[in-house]
């Protein structure tokens, strides 16, 4: 898509929807990781990122209807693009685990991180907002 397509606004209400989609898939991917139901956590590990995906393009369109601090812009940006970066991680230490039950701690880890920095994306977005004005 150009930066001349116009897109239809997002309401408040759509765009926390798919939010609290988004964390309610990652819990469940969490939890059937750490169950051992591995067909199923592949189901929920791809649902979450649609999800998100989802999510991150829903931010962007309903973003554009506000005008935000420049610092906490940065700062969110940071870790949203930090938390993404982590996926790869995650996902070649979860793929490696298949055959390699040692590396259980490295995908741990990898995890771990992922979802620690995309809380902070999560909170430094409602952070952004806070200070955040209504283009009009």
């Amino acid at each position: 898509m150009g930066a001349d397509v116009i897109l239809p606004p997002l309401n408040t209400a759509a765009f926390l929807a798919n939010l609290g989609l988004t964390v309610v898939l990652l819990s469940l991917t969490l939890w059937s990781g750490r169950s051992g139901r591995r067909p199923l956590h592949y189901c929920m590990v791809a649902a979450t990122l649609l999800s998100l995906t989802g999510a991150i393009v829903q931010a962007e369109i309903y973003g554009r209807d506000f005008q935000f601090d420049p610092l906490r812009l940065r700062i969110h940006l940071a870790c949203a693009f930090s938390s993404l970066g982590l996926v790869p991680f995650a996902a070649v230490t979860g793929w490696r685990l298949r055959t390699r039950p040692e590396g259980r701690r490295a995908h741990r880890r990898a995890v771990g991180a992922f979802v620690a920095v995309t809380g902070l994306a999560i909170a430094t977005a409602g952070w952004m907002f806070l200070s955040a004005t209504r283009e009009s």
